[in-house]
């Protein structure tokens, strides 16, 4: 089943048609219902006991560069969904053709220079972004010390969010959606720095959080629209700065992440099943990681990797032919063999039984 897997997410094939193809190119492979059963087998939970557990051999070796903090992102991941609605998929404005998706969102770094997706959960019209994040933090805290976290104003404008990193003990930086109040405060001077502003508050929690403004090279009339807004949990100074909106750079990590991963190592399916569904974003996430470590000792690109796998697989699958042909032909002549000794044998008896009704 693993091998099917794995050809499937290099060659980003669906099922139906994927494992009539490895069976041709490996000599062997579970049809698609088998595969979707045994993987029905498997429920959310057991899943994500698995996923840090496979994880363990790539992040063991990663700990032993002896980082001493490291910068995470998260963010989230739509794929669209063309069918009807049902209790997973949630409503978005980013493709055409639909205005539903299904949703992940996921915890990854960067570590000397390979990145790495630490943990992903679905997400679900139920879901509370503040408690899933909670849950990914928890994961990544359990391997490493967390430095600062980078996240996009999706998560921002959720006081809640920033409340549960600061009950982590966590740092972070994210820009912050421009609400009035933060525009009076961009197009005012009163009492404001003219690149940062200290202690500003918002949420039903009142969340305090440090503003920095950093122009965006436009010239308009409002200031408001000349600044990218920042949010922060440090200390802000003009000498900070450009450093702090130089870090935040580093969030496009991620981005890359979905866009590499998803094009090289989604299995791609049209079932409506929750745990299936899940169960190929983490086997993509897997995959990539894989590629991505191996990236640091042998740069290679995903293409020559992938035709690599996929000629391995069909030097396994042309070995165990030799091997079943020969065993096969083993067979076969010990049949014949047989069959020889036991016809001379017959002859033998037929004769001296038969011979003296002659004599």
């Amino acid at each position: 089943m693993l091998q099917t897997l794995l050809f499937l997410s290099i060659k980003n094939r669906y099922p139906e048609n994927g494992c009539k193809r490895c069976k041709e190119i490996a000599d062997k492979s579970p049809d698609a219902d088998t595969l979707y059963r045994r993987i029905n087998m498997k429920d959310k939970e057991e899943i994500l006991r698995e996923f840090p557990s496979i994880q363990k051999e790539i992040i063991t070796r990663l700990r032993k560069r002896r980082i001493k903090r490291i910068i995470v992102f998260i963010d989230e991941h739509e794929i669209p969904w063309y069918g009807k609605p049902n209790p997973y998929v949630i409503g978005t404005n980013s493709f055409n053709g639909t205005k539903l998706c299904f949703k992940y969102i996921t915890i990854n770094t960067v570590i000397d220079n390979c990145r790495i997706c630490l943990f992903a959960l679905p997400v679900t019209p139920f879901s509370r972004k503040d408690k899933l994040v909670d849950e990914l933090l928890c994961v990544a805290k359990k391997w490493f010390r967390i430095g600062i976290v980078l996240f996009d104003r999706g998560f921002s404008k959720d006081s809640k969010v920033l409340g549960m990193i600061e009950k982590h003990g966590l740092k972070y930086l994210a820009p912050i959606e421009k609400k009035e109040k933060i525009k009076r405060i961009t197009n005012s001077k009163d009492g404001v720095n003219e690149f940062y502003h200290t202690k500003y508050g918002f949420g039903k929690e009142k969340v305090i959080t440090n503003l920095f403004f950093v122009p965006n090279g436009k010239h308009e009339k409002e200031k408001w629209k000349n600044y990218h807004v920042f949010c922060i949990n440090i200390d802000v100074t003009k000498a900070n700065l450009a450093f702090l909106a130089d870090l935040y750079g580093k969030r496009w990590n991620i981005e890359n992440f979905y866009r590499d991963a998803e094009s090289n190592f989604m299995i791609k399916t049209k079932t409506t099943d929750f745990t299936v569904r899940y169960f190929f974003f983490l086997f993509m996430c897997i995959i990539y990681n894989l590629w991505y470590f191996i990236k640091t000792f042998h740069p290679i690109v995903a293409e020559r990797w992938k035709d690599f796998i996929e000629d391995e697989m069909r030097k396994e699958g042309e070995i165990e032919k030799l091997l079943r042909d020969c065993l096969m032909y083993l067979k076969t002549m010990k049949f014949l063999i047989n069959l020889s000794f036991s016809v001379t044998a017959l002859s033998f008896v037929y004769y001296f039984t038969e011979k003296p009704e002659f004599l």
